[in-house]
């Protein structure tokens, strides 16, 4: 399922505004490569490298994409719980990216609440369609364009 982040038009056929992604991620190397092709695939995105820095802006994204363990005075897994306790973000949909690849990890992940769980390496058109394929679910309904398919075309 691949295609492009975009809310549908607006009312009287506003333009449709980007799907805004936080990326909670502390090595800058990966930071970069995500950020980029989601901005690529017509995403707004915020990208910060600790927990801390992200609680105060995930009332503002549609989704958050987190590791486990990223910088930041708790790790990932808490990062969830404590998106899903909040009022502003407690129905956000949220991706889990890790490194972390044993099934107590994506256990305790989805037990934390997450919508998604990949694995790294994790190619980044596989994360556009995590994304699709979560928001689609909430009903949300907006897309990720994707560059792989238009080159295909």
């Amino acid at each position: 399922m691949t295609g492009h982040l975009g809310h549908p038009p607006g009312p009287q056929g506003t333009p449709p505004r980007a799907v805004a992604v936080l990326l909670v991620e502390s090595d800058r190397d990966n930071r970069d490569l995500y950020a980029e092709y989601l901005l690529y695939s017509s995403a707004a995105v915020f990208t910060v490298g600790t927990t801390d820095a992200a609680l105060p802006l995930a009332p503002h994204a549609d989704v958050i994409v987190t590791g486990i363990r990223v910088m930041g005075t708790f790790d990932g897994i808490e990062l969830v719980h404590r998106l899903r306790a909040a009022d502003g973000t407690k129905t956000a949909a949220i991706i889990v990216l890790t490194a972390c690849v044993f099934e107590r990890d994506e256990s305790s992940a989805r037990t934390a609440g997450c919508d998604a769980f990949l694995r790294k390496p994790c190619d980044p058109e596989a994360l556009v369609e995590a994304i699709n394929r979560v928001l689609l679910a909430r009903a949300a309904a907006p897309r990720l364009k994707s560059p792989a398919a238009e080159s295909d075309s």
